[in-house]
């Protein structure tokens, strides 16, 4: 009996220490909780700043990528100028040189005789033909040489019976003989009247030919009795002579 009462009467001779444990855990349980959440929010906090991070590095990226392509957009355009000058220039150069050459190599015909005026009165005209002596003082040769005649009062307009090929240095003129085998059906050449206007001449000479580079050229020349022959406009190169627009008669 003393036995039993021993042992019912320890656990009660004890203190109770399970409350403290119970704090000392809530608190252990508390503090794991905050360290917890401290570490999510750090971790979020982290992969915020690193997403931003990440963001701000891919848009300086492509501020650097943009800026070298419109580094290279402008010096391919640069690059590309620059060669459209160089070839500019090639071919002003080719052009010039090419120019140098012609101009070495150009005729120039000129009238050297007279038209006798007993052979021009309105009343032979195209019954009797007429002739101008012309030579070539130029550097080159003249090829297709052709020409036509206006004449202040009479109505047709006279055309050369041939084409003629001019040598340069040939002391001898040559002649145009002007008759009606050919006719030009147009009175204006490259924006010349072919007849003569003004004061200036009763007899107007217009004339193309080719170069050896099958360039062609025209020039007129006036006829009055009071200076002779006058050059009315400067040699320039066309696109057709005159033998190839005027029209043989039947």
């Amino acid at each position: 009996m003393p036995l039993l009462v021993l042992f019912s009467g320890s656990p009660t001779s004890q203190p109770d220490s399970s409350f403290p444990n119970l704090v000392l855990m809530a608190i252990y349980v508390g503090l794991t909780l905050v360290l917890a959440i401290v570490a999510v929010v750090s971790i979020f906090i982290s992969s915020r700043l690193s997403r931003d991070a990440l963001k701000a590095s891919d848009k300086q990226s492509k501020e650097a990528i943009g800026a070298v392509q419109k580094q290279i957009e402008a010096s391919e355009k640069q690059t590309k100028e620059t060669i459209a000058a160089i070839n500019r220039q090639i071919e002003a150069s080719e052009k010039q040189a090419q120019e140098a050459l012609y101009n070495q190599h150009k005729p120039i015909i000129i009238p050297v005789t007279d038209p006798t005026t007993q052979y021009l009165p309105p009343s032979n005209l195209g019954k009797q033909p007429f002739s101008i002596g012309i030579r070539n003082k130029g550097a080159g040769v003249a090829m297709n040489a052709f020409s036509i005649v206006g004449l202040k009062g009479f109505p047709d307009i006279l055309c050369s019976s041939s084409t003629k090929i001019l040598i340069h240095g040939d002391e001898r003129p040559a002649t145009f003989d002007f008759g009606t085998k050919f006719s030009y059906p147009e009175n204006i050449v490259e924006e010349v009247p072919v007849f003569p206007q003004g004061v200036f001449g009763f007899l107007r000479l217009m004339v193309t030919y080719s170069d050896l580079f099958n360039n062609k050229y025209f020039v007129v020349y006036d006829y009055s009795e009071e200076f002779g022959w006058r050059q009315l406009n400067e040699l320039r190169r066309v696109d057709k002579r005159l033998d190839e627009l005027v029209i043989k008669k039947h």
